[in-house]
Parts: structure tokens; sequence; C-alpha cells
């Protein structure tokens, strides 16, 4: 018989079920970013989520990290 579907706290697309990261980064790096994002026609939050999961991949973890913004 298969799992029953989790009736009761956050699911994976919940607003609440994801977290925040801040950073900081130099003036130069920032620039750098943002033009890449605008070339890719994309945000700096989903560069962000493709470069999380390229470093979980690196180390042969699962890539698990989503992007709220996109549904």
């Amino acid at each position: 018989m298969g799992r029953k579907p989790k009736t009761t706290g956050p699911t994976a697309r919940d607003p609440g079920s994801f977290k925040s990261v801040l950073t900081r980064i130099n003036t130069d790096g920032w620039r750098a970013l943002r033009l890449l994002a605008v070339e890719k026609d994309t945000t700096l939050n989903a560069l962000a989520v493709e470069a999380f999961n390229d470093l979980l991949k690196k180390h042969g973890k699962r890539q698990s990290v989503e992007n709220p913004l996109l549904d």
C-alpha cells in the first residue's frame, strides 16, 4: 500500500516551508550577477537556486533546492 499524503503541517509548496538566505558580496560580484540575470532573462534568486543545486550535485547530494517564486 502507498503512503497517505500528509494532511497537516506545511507542504513543499506552502510559503512557510521555505527559508531565506542572506549573504554579502562585493560590488563587482553583484554587478556581474545582475548582468548574468539580465542576459539569461531570469532573477538573482533563480541564479542562486541554480548555484545551490550545482553545489549539492558536486558533493553527491540530491538537488532539492526549489524557487518559491516559481509554480
